[in-house]
């Protein structure tokens, strides 16, 4: 490297966005957008004058110099990067795991403004993460995606593909927002109004909510699994689905669920017509209730409602009106009793404050009344 270059960099304001200028040792004049915040446009062209003083050049500053474009032959592009990794990885994932993966890397990759893999320093990957939460990516989400980035990264260094050191760090910080564990418990209301709906999913969705089940384990019910009022879950390598390798409950585990009467009356009221319980209209097994149930909270009104918020609603019930222990609510619903107490059962004030109006502190410890 030439030691009396010297980059030259400035920054400029244009349409409310910083742009740096700064020259190659050929001479030729760079001109590129940074950020709309004043603050990381001074910091990104510090970094960026430093590796032009270092030698270090990108994608665009070796298009404007041809005389050096073979250094860049032997350098790892992102998508190639990220192709590789998800095919050499792919033996240990299972087939819907391995197309949620394939989808979540290539959109975070994609959302660098680099070429190369070796271009992505730590300041990049907190940017892109920034980024995410100013999108309203929840706490949990954010660092599912600095899992996967940590993961990727960590594979290329130690694949040898790439002379790069991971700039996924413990220095990677994902502020708490929204916390890892959604505390909303849905009100009684809330449920009825949903469940009351008169739409073509109202039998699925009372049965979500008198069940607590997962989607999956009623999407994939069949006549078959119900005996005498007992609903027997079980891994079903025959399935037919998306995938073609079967379907199975969480963890492979099975179990059995003693349905409560409401949840068998939906049961009863749907026709035996085809193999499928809850199937769609043309009596093919339904995939996902994501449109339907968009519709339907728009239809009532009701907002910051996930349907997994049915599970949450269900467990409580168990919990508070019918008297079920932690670990028999668990074994209801099919988790253990540490996440039944870290994520299904949200603490409600309006249920706090109608037991405080049951007695009173004096009454308990035979207190004199107030004169």
């Amino acid at each position: 490297m030439d030691i009396t270059y010297d980059p030259r960099c400035s920054m400029y304001l244009k349409r409310k966005t910083y742009y740096a200028s700064y020259y190659l040792p050929n001479r030729a004049r760079i001109c590129r957008a940074l950020h709309r915040n004043k603050v990381l446009a001074k910091r990104m062209l510090h970094r960026k004058e430093k590796e032009l003083l270092e030698g270090v050049f990108d994608d665009r500053d070796v298009l404007k110099m041809p005389e050096i474009q073979f250094s860049a032959e032997s350098r790892l592009e992102l998508p190639e990067a990220a192709d590789k990794y998800l095919k050499s990885t792919s033996a240990g994932r299972k087939p819907k795991t391995q197309i949620n993966d394939v989808y979540a890397l290539k959109s975070l990759v994609g959302r660098f403004q680099k070429q190369y893999v070796d271009e992505v320093r730590l300041y990049d990957v907190q940017l892109l993460l920034n980024g995410l939460i100013d999108e309203g990516k929840s706490q949990a989400t954010l660092k599912s995606y600095r899992g996967i980035l940590k993961k990727f990264f960590g594979w290329i260094e130690e694949s040898g593909l790439a002379e790069i050191r991971s700039p996924v760090t413990k220095k990677v910080v994902i502020p708490e927002t929204t916390g890892l564990v959604r505390e909303r418990l849905p009100s009684k209301e809330e449920v009825s109004q949903l469940v009351s709906d008169s739409c073509v999913v109202q039998p699925l969705i009372r049965f979500l909510a008198f069940t607590g089940c997962r989607l999956g384990e009623a999407l994939h019910l069949e006549w078959n699994d119900i005996e005498k009022g007992l609903w027997m879950i079980r891994k079903k390598p025959e399935c037919p689905t998306a995938y073609g390798t079967g379907w199975s409950p969480k963890w492979n585990k099975r179990r059995d669920v003693i349905l409560f009467r409401e949840a068998l009356e939906v049961v009863e009221s749907q026709p035996r017509t085809v193999r499928w319980v809850f199937p769609k209209p043309d009596g093919t097994r339904r995939d996902s209730l994501k449109r339907s149930w968009a519709s339907l909270k728009r239809r009532n009104g009701v907002k910051d409602f996930q349907l997994k918020d049915l599970r949450t609603w269900f467990n409580h019930v168990l919990k508070s009106e019918f008297g079920f222990t932690t670990k028999e609510a668990s074994a209801y619903l099919g988790h253990s009793p540490d996440v039944n107490e870290a994520h299904y059962d949200p603490v409600s004030e309006k249920v706090v404050r109608e037991k405080l109006g049951v007695k009173s502190l004096t009454a308990t410890l035979l207190l004199p009344g107030r004169c």
